[in-house]
């Protein structure tokens, strides 16, 4: 079957016509794969199957644990790693660490009134919202496949902060943010899958309970920072553009054992890079923004 075409740069603006294409299909896509959103208890009638299917069927890694609990207590709770440690334990910090900024911007943006809290089932951001608190509870599934307890932490002082100024400002100003964060999670979360491939083949039954978790959230990250884009207009994404080096930065040095386990060149270059579209393209049931038909109507 032949690839179905895609607008290549993220921060060329969408057509009035895309935008239109893309909304419905986006809406659609989300009912489809998610089912009703349920905003009360942060769940969905169709997606909730495959989280009850994978309490129900643990996978762990056997043998000798490959991150003690107690060495991965005492650095979750800290800023900077105090020593050494090991790819395994900075693998699991990241893990641990890295959606922590989106649920805190979830859950704030659901306490100060957002369209979220109202769970209006045509609106995307209330499954982005949902989509979020799946998030965590993926994240505890990957590191329990590891022999590891996680409990979920607030952000940095200086990340809560941002996340705040973000939730508060006007769209225009906001929305370049956000694209930019979430451009920054699909880099982080692609790396930290292609080294959970090199740090843990060696039990391939559990490496594939990890693929499978990971491969929900790159989905739906690709998806929302699709959404993000087509929110903004010309100068919004020359804005979100110009902003992308400072705000993942911002977003990466509250969690500086991303630098000891990739090195910060690397990790910039991931995030520059912005080809979200490669990171979900190993999953069929990722989204697809535009198909090729729909683009030569848009040019038209």
């Amino acid at each position: 079957m032949q690839e179905p075409a895609v607008v290549p740069d993220l921060f060329t603006p969408l057509t009035p016509t895309q935008k239109a294409d893309f909304h419905r299909r986006y809406l659609a896509y989300l009912r489809g794969r998610d089912g009703e959103p349920q905003w009360q208890t942060h769940t969905f009638s169709v997606r909730e199957a495959f989280y009850q299917r994978i309490d129900q069927r643990p996978v762990r890694r056997t043998g000798a644990p490959v991150v003690r609990q107690d060495v991965f207590d005492h650095h979750h709770v800290r800023y900077r790693p105090g020593e050494k440690l090991d790819e395994p334990t900075l693998w699991a910090l990241c893990v641990a660490k890295t959606h922590r900024s989106e649920r805190f911007g979830v859950e704030y943006a659901h306490r100060i009134g957002t369209a979220e809290r109202n769970g209006d089932p045509g609106n995307p951001t209330t499954y982005i919202g949902i989509e979020e608190f799946y998030h965590t509870r993926i994240l505890r599934d990957v590191l329990r496949v590891i022999g590891l307890e996680m409990e979920m932490l607030d952000p940095s002082l200086a990340q809560q902060w941002l996340i705040k100024t973000m939730a508060r400002l006007p769209k225009k100003l906001g929305l370049p943010l956000i694209l930019c964060g979430e451009i920054t999670c699909v880099a982080m979360f692609h790396l930290l899958l292609h080294k959970a491939r090199e740090l843990f083949a060696d039990q391939p039954g559990p490496l594939a309970r990890i693929e499978e978790l990971f491969a929900q959230i790159m989905v739906d990250e690709v998806g929302h920072v699709h959404y993000a884009r087509s929110q903004l207009d010309a100068p919004g994404l020359t804005l979100a553009k110009w902003l992308l080096p400072l705000v993942a930065r911002g977003i990466v040095d509250g969690m500086p054992e991303y630098y000891q386990l990739f090195g910060r060149e690397r990790l910039m270059e991931e995030v520059l890079r912005a080809d979200v579209d490669a990171a979900a393209r190993p999953y069929p049931d990722r989204f697809i923004p535009f198909d090729a038909e729909e683009q030569a109507r848009s040019a038209a």
